[in-house]
């Protein structure tokens, strides 16, 4: 941990594969901090031989956002009882309006700093990108088809949204991992 920030909260926003997940680890690893990834919560859950699990792999699978009462359980709960006290590095997180709403409204109320990252990339790039990384099914043409629709139908409000509050900072998620990080990190020191 080699820097500090005023932000406690701060957030990767994008398209699948614009480099949110890289781009939070180059913090964690500066500013220290915990990660929170929707993602990942949702790739674990979706190993559960359970209704729920079952349900949340059809969607990840599918390619579809997770339902909003579960993303805004999650996300509230980290922030008020998870990690009180800690930096939160969000990884795609508050993706459906209503989401970013509370987002807003819960740091608003606890008055805990915030800024949101905006990472852009074509969706010639998500296709180029899911392409070459192919992870697992939701890197698949299908999925990611359904991801970027997802996105535009969903994300690109909140982004807008966030935009509106003053706290989002839009990078060029084509310019180098290097570049990027550059940039990020010129703002949060």
């Amino acid at each position: 941990m080699d820097f500090t920030t005023k932000y406690k909260s701060i957030v990767f926003m994008g398209k699948i594969s614009s480099g949110k997940g890289t781009q939070a680890h180059n913090v964690l690893q500066a500013f220290g901090g915990t990660l929170y990834s929707n993602g990942d919560k949702m790739r674990t859950t979706a190993t559960f031989e359970t209704p729920f699990g079952e349900k949340m792999k059809e969607t990840y699978e599918g390619g579809f956002l997770m339902p909003e009462w579960v993303a805004s359980y999650w996300m509230t709960h980290a922030l008020v009882s998870e990690h009180i006290n800690d930096t939160i590095v969000f990884e795609g997180v508050a993706k459906k309006p209503n989401e970013a709403v509370l987002f807003d409204e819960i740091h608003h109320w606890i008055h805990r700093p915030y800024v949101v990252f905006h990472l852009e990339i074509s969706d010639d790039e998500v296709r180029r990108r899911s392409e070459r990384r192919a992870r697992d099914v939701v890197d698949s043409p299908k999925s990611v088809e359904k991801r970027l629709e997802e996105y535009h139908t969903y994300t690109a409000k909140s982004i807008e949204f966030f935009r509106g509050k003053g706290t989002l900072i839009d990078i060029d998620g084509t310019l180098s991992q290097e570049a990027v990080k550059q940039q990020i990190f010129n703002y949060l020191i």
